[in-house]
């Protein structure tokens, strides 16, 4: 984690050392909306990097008898790339710092790699070329096994699914002056398990109403829907795994120089339905955001 936070400060003076790129977003695309990470409008050579800090709560089992306290303090890199106008490359690796406490008082802290995902977006449809209004996608990836496991607790107090993942599903944004939009949907499918306890099949969905102050200055509103099938151990499905969730909350959106964001959101669960005892906490969000 120092080595983290020792990147995050790096990325800071990089963000605000220059005011310029070596390219202009705004200029390539043809449109002055702010996007955060994975909403970009594509043009061939587009570059774009953020680094993003997130800390979460969670609890996971009965209380008094196998409950698990969570607090995760994250920080995910994230790196954008268009070999060409209607393909993005991306790559997220989240750095964690978790620290589980049980009915014991016992508490495990750990420092590592979460799980590494590799993703494609292909644009389908736009309805010009420069500038589009309307941008239809299909993303797809892989989530990597890449976060350390620890025996003995159950999947949902995990950093990782402990699985290889296959994603896919579509993605709409929608461009309107001021106004933007953006909503996607993503279906997760465990395709090996290298570990006892099994995870289900997700789907993630998400959605995003945009309104731009000023040039420098928006406001998003958020809203996420997380559906998770029920986890398999030796066979048996995990009583404190799998249900639904709703989270709401916004964002906002800061360009203190050309082709440099800050991000700062919060997202709070409205509406929890999880097998078993299971209670999420909200997650707070700060990222930079820059093209390259």
């Amino acid at each position: 984690m120092t080595r983290g936070a020792l990147m995050l400060l790096v990325w800071l003076s990089a963000l605000l050392a220059s005011d310029r790129a070596g390219a202009c977003a705004t200029c390539s695309s043809g449109d002055p909306t702010l996007t955060t990470a994975g909403t970009e409008q594509p043009f061939a050579g587009r570059l774009r990097a953020a680094i993003e800090g997130r800390y979460r709560t969670d609890r996971v089992g009965q209380a008094g008898v196998d409950q698990m306290d969570i607090r995760e303090l994250s920080t995910l890199i994230s790196i954008a790339w268009a070999p060409r106008a209607e393909l993005l490359l991306m790559a997220d690796v989240p750095l964690l710092y978790r620290r589980v406490g049980d009915p014991s008082l016992a508490r495990v802290d750990t420092a590592s790699v979460g799980d590494v995902a590799l993703r494609a977006k292909w644009f389908m449809l736009r309805d010009r070329a420069f500038s589009p209004r309307v941008l239809l996608a299909l993303l797809g990836g892989l989530e990597l096994p890449t976060a350390v496991w620890h025996d003995g607790i159950p999947l949902e107090a995990q950093a990782g699914t402990g699985s290889l993942d296959v994603s896919l599903g579509p993605s709409l944004a929608l461009f309107a002056g001021d106004v933007s939009g953006y909503a996607s949907a993503l279906w997760f499918e465990p395709i090996q398990s290298r570990r006892a306890l099994t995870p289900g099949r997700s789907l993630r969905a998400s959605g995003a109403l945009q309104y731009q102050l000023s040039q420098a200055f928006a406001v998003r509103g958020l809203s996420e829907l997380r559906w998770d099938q029920q986890s398999r151990e030796a066979g048996q499905p995990d009583p404190n795994s799998g249900g639904a969730m709703l989270a709401a909350g916004g964002e906002l959106l800061l360009s203190p120089l050309a082709d440099r964001t800050i991000v700062l959101g919060a997202r709070v669960p409205v509406l929890e339905r999880w097998h078993g005892a299971h209670d999420e906490g909200p997650l707070y969000s700060l990222a930079l955001v820059g093209d390259f």
